[in-house]
């Protein structure tokens, strides 16, 4: 059996990496594909590793039979279409493989040299790298035209975004093809031009990094910036909080002083990430349930510093003309669970939203002022589709 779809008959799927979300990645593949009979293999080096991960998409299947997600029997084909093995030659056969493993280029590029010797050339090989650029990950790859970026959010499982970023030699059909597959099985894709970081990584960790600054500026407590960046930007969990439940401080850390060097000189790992990083320590949030208040001089202040740098990241990725403004004001809504930056900007005014971006950009002479903000404000605010109603708001 197999899943029809265009010019592709997919069977097997191989995702590479049983750590913190390749399993995700696999777990909805096995979801939207098993009743097609399809494979889905998760390959990894460690056998702990394997056995965590296999254990934990077990529970999730199991919590979704609870919820009525899905009945008994449909369980049983997702649980019997995912097999986790430690040995490279399940790769064999495969249709898509996805690589979900460390953040580390060396590590990519092996990973795909082998895998390139166990496929044939028609596989399509995906990375699910949170920064790199295609070229660099694929660099080694003698056909680079099946090779691209397809980016998830957490929880891979469920968040419905997913980022495809292309690499110069990347065939344009191959890309076209990827974004109607994804939307077949209920992800919300998005066309990314390569840039290291991507469109929505350099949005949430620049929140992150404007969060830590404020701890360390003595603004608040975690708990307190936290607070004031979920009313701020209306967030479902503050940045320290994400950063806590995705274990994204190493990643982040890492990402903030590339993007600094990539980007732009604005991002920067502050010294309290590198030291929590260090550590391996958690930030101090709020627990379930608790309340936590700030005066009203500390919330306006946290408040407006978000706003701020909510909309000088959004505008800056537009500037630099790497995604459509609409894919980009529903990807962040959609992947981050904040407001949509744009459609919020037009809420507020333009005239207000460019106030807090000069404000902001005055506080933060190395991050550049938004060349398209000048235009929006010039045109009376951004001019976005409304995907309802198929026009122009």
């Amino acid at each position: 059996m197999s899943y029809n779809f265009k010019n592709i008959n997919i069977s097997k799927i191989a995702v590479i990496g049983a750590g913190q979300i390749g399993p995700d990645i696999a777990l909805h593949f096995a979801k939207s594909l098993s009743p097609f009979g399809v494979s889905v293999i998760v390959v990894d080096i460690s056998p702990q590793a394997l056995e965590k991960a296999k254990e934990k998409a077990h529970k999730k299947i199991n919590k979704g039979v609870e919820a009525g997600a899905f009945k008994p029997e449909q369980a049983e084909k997702i649980k019997n279409a995912l097999i986790f093995s430690a040995d490279y030659e399940q790769v064999c056969g495969s249709q898509i493989v996805v690589e979900a493993a460390t953040e580390d280029e060396n590590i990519k590029d092996k990973i795909f040299r082998q895998v390139e010797t166990l496929t044939d050339d028609n596989c399509i090989y995906l990375s699910n790298s949170s920064h790199m650029q295609p070229e660099v990950i694929f660099r080694n790859i003698k056909n680079k035209s099946r090779c691209l970026v397809a980016h998830y959010f957490f929880p891979a499982e469920i968040n419905p975004v997913v980022e495809l970023v292309p690499g110069k030699d990347t065939d344009t059909a191959l890309l076209n093809l990827l974004l109607s597959f994804y939307e077949a099985i209920g992800k919300v894709p998005i066309k990314v031009k390569s840039s290291y970081g991507y469109a929505i990584d350099p949005i949430f960790e620049g929140i992150c990094q404007t969060a830590i600054m404020c701890f360390e500026k003595g603004w608040g407590s975690e708990k307190e910036i936290d607070a004031a960046a979920m009313k701020a930007l209306g967030q479902g969990v503050g940045p320290f909080t994400a950063l806590n439940l995705t274990g994204g401080n190493p990643i982040t850390a890492h990402g903030l002083d590339e993007m600094g060097k990539l980007v732009m000189p604005w991002f920067k790992t502050p010294a309290a990430l590198h030291e929590k990083n260090q550590k391996k320590e958690n930030w101090v949030i709020a627990q379930r349930g608790e309340k936590v208040e700030l005066s009203p001089e500390k919330e306006e202040k946290l408040v407006n510093e978000f706003r701020g740098a909510f909309f000088a990241l959004a505008t800056y990725i537009l500037d630099i003309g790497i995604v459509d403004i609409n894919d980009l004001n529903m990807a962040c809504e959609m992947s981050l669970v904040i407001k949509a930056p744009f459609a919020f900007m037009n809420k507020l005014g333009i005239n207000n939203s460019y106030d807090l971006v000069k404000k902001f950009c005055a506080n933060h002479p190395s991050f550049p002022f938004p060349k398209v903000l000048e235009k929006a404000k010039a045109e009376g605010g951004w001019k976005l589709l409304d995907i309802d109603r198929k026009s122009v708001v």
